[in-house]
């Protein structure tokens, strides 16, 4: 039977315009706030010792209508996190003779400077406090968020991994940013520039279908007792590993066929997939990882689904 050409509306390929001014105003102010000379967090560390940038949906150009929340990065430059399995025995030594341990880190109360800056400027009093400091991410949001979307700030710590560490010139890494959660020890580790870049360098496509398949789970959501809880990032880096050509097809409803029946080849291993940032498997038992069994159930109900429209 011929597919019809009209199954997946326009509509979920494109991003959410007014959302993304609203992002940008946001991040703006945040910024510029933050970096006042009086801020909480300039005051315990210094204007030139952290950096703050997007990450997420907005900065990945994958927003779509249900996406609501910014996800801003609050990042310790020095001292860094650093992995130097990759360096050889004389590197290693080289970096330890060459680098001498901070006296402000991360642990030293940093989080608690940019909760404590943010509420210097958004929270009127007690009782008219958008700031929730808890889990992951410290959120600005509620009915007294002067802000206009919903924010959620990573305070965070530059990571490095270290591939080189030479004698003369200067040493080669990959940046990402590690942050532990308000309640436990464990650490977790995202690169999201490189996630950013690779993204560039995927078909055009790219972002667009993952898009379409965002606004594809919403759907089948709003229509099933059962929902799908599968997380944006993970749909993001399922479409990362399909083949620009598959991906490069113009048609939507062609397009979100091909990508499904690519999922469903015998041939297609979930397990080899990657992440889009292509530093760590997509796949596993690390705090940044999912499973294949969430993620065949995924593509299994986006069948179910593209059958049904």
């Amino acid at each position: 039977m011929a597919i019809q050409k009209s199954k997946i509306p326009d509509t979920w390929a494109k991003r959410e315009t007014a959302a993304n001014q609203n992002s940008k105003t946001a991040r703006e102010r945040i910024k510029q706030d933050l970096n006042r000379d009086r801020s909480a967090l300039v005051q315990h560390t210094d204007i030139n010792a952290f950096t703050i940038y997007t990450q997420g949906s907005y900065k990945n150009y994958t927003n779509t209508r249900g996406s609501s929340d910014l996800d801003l990065i609050v990042q310790l430059r020095s001292p860094w996190k650093r992995d130097l399995s990759d360096l050889t025995d004389e590197e290693q030594e080289r970096y330890h003779e060459e680098n001498s341990p901070a006296d402000y880190g991360y642990d030293d109360g940093f989080r608690d400077s940019v909760v404590q800056a943010l509420r210097q400027f958004y929270r009127e009093n007690l009782l008219k406090d958008p700031i929730t400091n808890s889990g992951k991410a410290i959120e600005i949001s509620g009915p007294h968020n002067p802000l206009p979307i919903d924010v959620d700030v990573v305070a965070a710590q530059e990571f490095r991994l270290y591939h080189t560490y030479p004698e003369d010139g200067d040493p080669e890494y990959t940046e990402g940013m590690v942050f532990k959660p308000l309640i436990g020890d464990e650490w977790w580790v995202n690169f999201p520039k490189v996630h950013y870049q690779n993204g560039n360098e995927k078909h055009d496509n790219f972002r667009e279908t993952v898009r379409i398949f965002k606004n594809a789970r919403d759907h089948y959501n709003e229509n099933h007792w059962f929902t799908l809880d599968t997380p944006s990032y993970y749909i993001e880096c399922l479409i990362y590993n399909v083949p620009d050509h598959v991906l490069k097809t113009s048609d939507f409803t062609d397009r979100f066929d091909n990508v499904l029946s690519w999922f469903e080849q015998d041939s297609t291993g979930l397990a080899d997939f990657d992440q889009v940032s292509e530093m760590e498997a997509l796949f596993g038992d690390e705090n940044t990882q999912w499973n294949t069994d969430e993620a065949e159930k995924y593509i299994e109900k986006m069948r179910t689904m593209f059958e049904d429209l």
